[in-house]
């Protein structure tokens, strides 16, 4: 009920514009790591400048966060780092998903062994996003630093798991991050995903954060669009489920926002960091983005700080005035909610 309630009031606030809340947010991304068994060239943690150092959030700290945040429909369980290196992984989705809590979690699997795979499946885990953007071993190798065999034996291994104890959950996706290094193997991906028998899977074009915007990592705008239609032309044939209606729609539709697009994230998600610092998403990658600390000052007191208040000003405007905020490809849910806004002329 409190949820219910929760989600009422925070539309209400959005539409009104507040930016002190009585709502608390529905959705938190939880960073239990930011180790990483990987060194992928597109990650923010691997950048010379990145300024955390690293660490992992105890079993504890994250009770406290989600007794902080009661409202919480939804969650995904990593950020910076590979979930799997902390110890309190599976004690942690156990117990969202006993509070009610839909849980996701974004993975690497190469660690995923037979005997982790059934306790990640019997965990309570709904969602599973395996980061996998090539058939390539070598490209694999120079993209993530990693090993591809040890990938796919993970992904099989849950698959496997799945079967033997059946249960549907997790959804197994592939989330496949649309680089120039791997922009001509979108189909073979997809075969992939459906050899392996993995339910979904996923493109979306790099994050650029505020670090990429001139690099070599991003495909121009013309060559990714006209890959996505072949590629949805040539699978045509698949089975496995994939998000290129959708990619094609939101790319002509939503990556070029109008001019002063309101952005209402800080109203309903929030990005907690392993060792307790907030931020608005997950774009924002670095400590000097943090608003406060759960673990220091507690949730509300931040949630409504001045500063968090003056943001929220700021973004209702369009003044998104963080260099990350220049780069979003975030686009579609803020534009959704502003054109129902300004149906009920509430803007």
């Amino acid at each position: 009920m409190i949820k219910k309630l929760n989600n009422l009031i925070n539309k209400i606030e959005i539409s009104l514009g507040r930016t002190k809340l009585i709502s608390l947010p529905k959705y938190a991304q939880i960073e239990p790591t930011n180790r990483c068994n990987e060194k992928c060239v597109f990650c923010p943690r691997n950048e010379a400048n990145y300024d955390v150092a690293l660490g992992d959030m105890s079993f504890e700290q994250f009770k406290n966060i989600l007794k902080q945040i009661p409202t919480l429909i939804d969650i995904q369980i990593n950020g910076l780092g590979e979930p799997l290196l902390n110890k309190d992984i599976f004690a942690m989705i156990r117990y969202a998903a006993s509070k009610g809590i839909s849980v996701a979690m974004n993975s690497n699997v190469t660690l995923v062994d037979e005997k982790m795979a059934k306790e990640l499946v019997s965990s309570g885990l709904g969602l599973l996003k395996v980061s996998m953007d090539t058939t390539d071993k070598e490209i694999y190798q120079s993209l993530r630093k990693g090993n591809l065999e040890n990938a796919i034996n993970g992904i099989k291994n849950l698959v496997k798991a799945k079967k033997e104890l059946g249960l549907d959950k997790p959804s197994i996706w592939f989330n496949s991050i649309i680089l120039n290094q791997n922009i001509d193997e979108l189909l073979k991906i997809l075969e992939l995903g459906e050899e392996l028998g993995v339910d979904q899977v996923r493109f979306k074009p790099i994050d650029t954060f505020d670090l990429y915007q001139k690099d070599s990592l991003v495909v121009e705008n013309s060559k990714l669009l006209a890959t996505l239609e072949a590629t949805k032309e040539k699978s045509k044939n698949l089975k496995v489920k994939n998000n290129l209606d959708k990619l094609i729609d939101e790319f002509k539709n939503y990556y070029r926002p109008p001019q002063k697009l309101p952005c209402f994230s800080p109203w309903y998600e929030v990005y907690i960091q392993y060792y307790g610092g907030i931020r608005l998403c997950c774009e924002f990658y670095s400590k000097k983005y943090d608003v406060g600390n759960v673990f220091e000052v507690g949730f509300k007191k931040v949630w409504n700080s001045k500063k968090y208040q003056h943001i929220r000003n700021e973004f209702n405007t369009g003044n998104t005035y963080f260099p990350v905020c220049q780069t979003c490809n975030r686009f579609k849910r803020n534009i959704e909610i502003y054109n129902k806004l300004k149906k009920l002329k509430l803007r």
